[in-house]
């Protein structure tokens, strides 16, 4: 990779929403006992790029983290339903003035492994070669297509 990649409306393919399973083992739960819903919303990180994402943007559910429980890679499918907000209502202490953005997206029963999408010739992913950065994370348009083979996107509408 030559220098930084630019996030643009032109460049942004998918952002990617990094669940550590230890910190929300909800979702981690929920995939291991088939119990699909979809997730709808997710804390992210109060910078430059959560203040990007926008309605109907692609999104990408990453599970990281050791490995022991769900393989690391892509286990949910959809897209950004609104504009960030802050997190409101009774939350845990490190939650108060965090930003969750409003998702429609759908748990996989089978995810993608990482060494599927290496095989798949994408493994300079960012969430792969900076997992510690923060949420969001982003896939561009030609990594988006790489991995198109690999993906099975819902075709339902949220409601």
């Amino acid at each position: 990779m030559t220098g930084p990649r630019l996030i643009n409306p032109e460049t942004l393919g998918a952002w990617v929403i990094k669940c550590q399973p230890k910190v929300n083992p909800g979702v981690t739960t929920a995939i291991l006992d088939r119990d699909l819903e979809p997730i709808t919303r997710f804390c992210v990180a109060d910078n430059y790029r959560s203040r990007m994402m926008a309605a109907d943007d692609p999104a990408i559910l990453w599970i990281s983290g050791d490995g022991r429980q769900l393989a690391r890679g892509i286990w949910g499918l959809g897209r950004v339903t609104g504009p960030i907000r802050a997190i409101l209502g009774e939350v845990a202490s490190w939650d108060v003035g965090k930003l969750e953005v409003p998702l429609h997206v759908e748990l996989l029963a089978d995810g993608v492994s990482v060494e599927a999408i290496r095989a798949a010739g994408v493994g300079d992913l960012e969430v792969l070669v900076q997992p510690q950065a923060s949420n969001p994370s982003w896939v561009s348009r030609d990594q988006l297509a790489a991995l198109s083979g690999l993906l099975d996107w819902p075709t339902t509408s949220p409601s």
